[in-house]
């Protein structure tokens, strides 16, 4: 697999304080890598950064888009905690929200992109919710919307911000089936930030450990196989 995004000696942080110091590593094109740490180590800005939201503090990132001769396409998916406060949209005004980027304000969406509206929410199995107001769905409903709006403009990597958190252990399984089914039908790679290990291992290859100030890569049976010191959120809730 061809290298999609590389990380030269990047120190990465926000208001000129670093969080995660020399960090260096390649991701391929068409790799599942979970990113994982406690609450407050990093991840989300780690992902922010990745996205463009954050500039890196030093260092340099590389992007090579699958398409010779074209920009790289970055999809975000925020924790929904972060989409509060949001005006009462539809699912289909909220999706269309992933187009913006390539429109002036004046204008509307043209028919390829109402066909790409049309084609993310048939890929996260959401058409028949598109008139549903976000805020009425159950919190599974509300992850897959936001995925939708991301893979609107068919991204080679999506970028998610734990989007396991807060769901139940029904709708865990159902959202890591999903992703699953997006990464085997598209091909986009998967760069995501989560905790809840066991429904990880159904789709994760690799994973980014935050230790301290740095990131230590293991292929996803090795960690798991090592237990290393991390829990899931039943484990803490019983501890």
């Amino acid at each position: 697999m061809s290298t999609l995004l590389s990380l030269h000696q990047v120190n990465i942080g926000y208001l000129g304080k670093t969080v995660l110091r020399n960090v260096s590593l390649d991701i391929a094109s068409g790799e599942s890598v979970a990113i994982l740490g406690s609450n407050g180590s990093g991840k989300t800005t780690f992902l922010k950064t990745i996205a463009g939201i954050f500039p890196v503090l030093s260092g340099e990132i590389r992007f090579a888009s699958p398409e010779a001769g074209s920009p790289i396409r970055i999809g975000y998916v925020p924790q929904r905690m972060s989409m509060e406060g949001v005006l009462p949209l539809t699912v289909a005004e909220v999706v269309e929200m992933g187009t913006y980027g390539n429109l002036k304000p004046w204008q509307s969406l043209s028919i390829q992109e109402r066909e790409s509206v049309d084609w993310s929410l048939n890929s996260v199995d959401i058409e028949n919710l598109r008139h549903k107001l976000y805020w009425e769905l159950s919190g599974g409903q509300q992850q897959r919307v936001l995925i939708a709006r991301a893979m609107v403009a068919h991204p080679d990597l999506l970028v998610l911000d734990e989007p396991l958190a807060s769901l139940d252990r029904d709708s865990v399984r159902s959202m890591v089936a999903l992703l699953g089914k997006l990464k085997t039908g598209t091909g986009v790679t998967l760069l995501w930030a989560d905790h809840f290990l066991p429904a990880l291992q159904e789709v994760v290859q690799e994973v980014l450990l935050i230790e301290g100030t740095g990131l230590v890569r293991y292929q996803a049976d090795d960690i798991w196989g090592k237990n290393v010191a991390l829990m899931t959120r039943e484990e803490k809730g019983q501890a």
